[in-house]
C-alpha cells in the first residue's frame, strides 16, 4: 500500500473519522498533518523494533569513503546496526572487534585470540561500532577502522550491510510513496497511528480500550515480522577455526 492509501484507511476504516458519523462541529477530528505524523512514527518504530529493513545497496547508508589519517566516521542516523563491512580491495569482510579488543590488539605483549589480527599499517583490516554516539548528530553511531587509512587508501570504499530505519518521512505532497517495511505489514502501521490518535482524545474509557487494542495488534505484528525476517536472513553457524569471527593464535 502507498501512503495515500494508508492515510485513507486510517481515517475512514480504522478511526472512522467521517462527517457522516457525527453531528455538528468540524468535519474531521484529526487533521491530515496529525495523522501523517502518527504514520511516520509508526513506520520508524516498526522498523526499529522489528529490525526488518536490511540494506546493502543504498550508497548513502552502506558506503564509507576512506580519508587519509581518519579512523572514525559518522554513520547515517538511520542505521541501527552494522552487520558487516568489506574493503573494496578484499573478498572477505573486515573483522569485527569491540573497543576493548581493539585496544588489546594494539598491545603486542598480550597473548589473546585477537592477537592474530593486528591492524596493518595504512589499510583497515578490522572495525568497531561501539566507539559511542554523536550527540551533535542526533545520537548517530560511529564506525572506527583499524588500522588508520593512509594516503594510499584515500577515496577507497568500505561497503557495509546494515539494518536501518526508513530513510524518508511520509509527506502529504507524495501520496504514492511506499513504506520500506515488508508489504505484509503495511496495514499494521495504522494500528500504532490509531493508538496515537485515540490515547488522549477524551476521558471515555471506551476510547482508551480501543487504543490499547490497536497497540496490542501492532506489538503482535512486530513479533511476526521479526520472526519472518530471521527466517529469511539467518543461516546456521559453522563452528570452525577462522570462521565467523574466530581467529586462532598458536604460540611457538
Amino acid at each position: 500500500m502507498n501512503f495515500g492509501e494508508l492515510l485513507d484507511e486510517l481515517r475512514s476504516g480504522v478511526l472512522r473519522d467521517s462527517a457522516a458519523l457525527k453531528n455538528g462541529g468540524p468535519d474531521q477530528y484529526w487533521s491530515d498533518d496529525q495523522l501523517t505524523r502518527y504514520l511516520n512514527d509508526a513506520h520508524s518504530r516498526f522498523a526499529r523494533l522489528a529490525l526488518c529493513i536490511h540494506d546493502d545497496t543504498t550508497p548513502q547508508v552502506t558506503q564509507v569513503k576512506l580519508k587519509d589519517g581518519v579512523a572514525i566516521y559518522l554513520l547515517d542516523k538511520s542505521i541501527i546496526s552494522v552487520l558487516s563491512a568489506r574493503h573494496q580491495d578484499d573478498v572477505q569482510d573486515l573483522t569485527r572487534l569491540t573497543h576493548e579488543t581493539a585496544v588489546t590488539n594494539a598491545n603486542t605483549f598480550t597473548e589473546t585470540w585477537e592477537f592474530a589480527i593486528l591492524p596493518t599499517a595504512g589499510k583497515p583490516n578490522s572495525f568497531t561500532t561501539d566507539e559511542g554516539l554523536d550527540p551533535s548528530a542526533r545520537a548517530a553511531s560511529r564506525i572506527r577502522f583499524l588500522g588508520t587509512p593512509d594516503a594510499t587508501q584515500a577515496g577507497k570504499t568500505v561497503y557495509m550491510r546494515v539494518i536501518r530505519k526508513p530513510l524518508h518521512q511520509f509527506t502529504l505532497d507524495k501520496p504514492a510513496a511506499h513504506p520500506e517495511i515488508p508489504e505484509d505489514y503495511h496495514l499494521d502501521l495504522t494500528e500504532w497511528a490509531a493508538w496515537r490518535a485515540l490515547r488522549n482524545w477524551d476521558i471515555d474509557a471506551e476510547d482508551r480500550t480501543k487504543a490499547e487494542a490497536h497497540a496490542k495488534r501492532f506489538a503482535e505484528a512486530i513479533v511476526e515480522c521479526k520472526r519472518d525476517t530471521l527466517r529469511k536472513t539467518w543461516q546456521p553457524l559453522r563452528w570452525m577455526m577462522g570462521q565467523n569471527g574466530w581467529a586462532g593464535f598458536v604460540k611457538n
